[in-house]
């Protein structure tokens, strides 16, 4: 089974590549436009963000309120997937759940789905919805905390791409690390292209989809080069023998 998700990550790997490219394009196709960049709010997440790393780095880290939007998300996926959680468990030195199912969105599901931003936006809208005039002058204190919440995710993710994970041993690591990145840099390219809004929705599909097709045509005509060049060698050295 190992084998074969090798496999498919290796067929993800140009998918990998067009996730980077689409990022890259949301940013390029932003540049242009000065004018529209929400700077208010992207320094106020940049205060965020940079504020939680600095924490990360320099003082004590909050294991615990990791450990546990990690659990809950394999929890939830569990959930998602039908199947049925009898043990959770949480504390400073790691944490454990106890399931009847297992699957890759469930192993690698904490290191996609960032648990602490999604609960907070999830939040803020609704409480946009119900209170969207006294809130609304607030929005730059939701975008640094957003920011802070975008951080403490991201760095701890960060931190257990280098260690010996179960959920990465059960699913291969090299399947697991393709996954993970791939996922992050879609979510992170998509929220980016709603956020700064280069282009109609319909017009982000159509770049998305542009950068996995040329990214795909790209690897296909590289292989077809290299099938001709085999082809030929091997036709030199049969040629040869004769």
């Amino acid at each position: 089974m190992k084998f074969l998700k090798s496999i498919i990550a290796l067929l993800l790997l140009p998918a990998l590549f067009a996730a980077g490219h689409f990022l890259c394009r949301v940013i390029w196709l932003h540049a242009g436009q000065w004018e529209k960049i929400p700077w208010t709010n992207l320094g106020s997440f940049a205060i965020g963000f940079s504020a939680m790393t600095c924490v990360y780095f320099t003082l004590p880290r909050w294991n615990w309120l990791y450990v546990f939007g990690h659990e809950s998300t394999h929890a939830l996926a569990v959930l998602m997937s039908g199947g049925r959680v009898s043990e959770f468990k949480v504390s400073s030195g790691g944490g454990h759940v106890a399931t009847d199912k297992m699957s890759a969105w469930i192993a690698l599901s904490p290191y996609i789905v960032p648990f602490y931003p999604l609960m907070v936006g999830l939040l803020w809208f609704v409480a946009r919805w119900i209170w969207p005039a006294p809130l609304a002058t607030w929005e730059w204190a939701f975008i640094m905390f957003w920011g802070l919440c975008w951080a403490f995710h991201l760095c701890f993710t960060a931190s257990l791409l280098k260690t010996d994970q179960p959920d990465f041993a059960s699913q291969g690591y090299f399947f697991s690390i393709v996954v993970i990145l791939l996922c992050n840099l879609l979510i992170v390219g998509v929220l980016l292209w709603i956020w700064l809004e280069p282009g109609s929705w319909r017009q982000g599909g159509r770049e998305l989809w542009g950068c996995f097709s040329q990214s795909y045509l790209f690897c296909a005509g590289q292989l077809r080069q290299l099938y001709k060049l085999a082809f030929s060698s091997l036709s030199c050295i049969v040629i040869s023998f004769d």
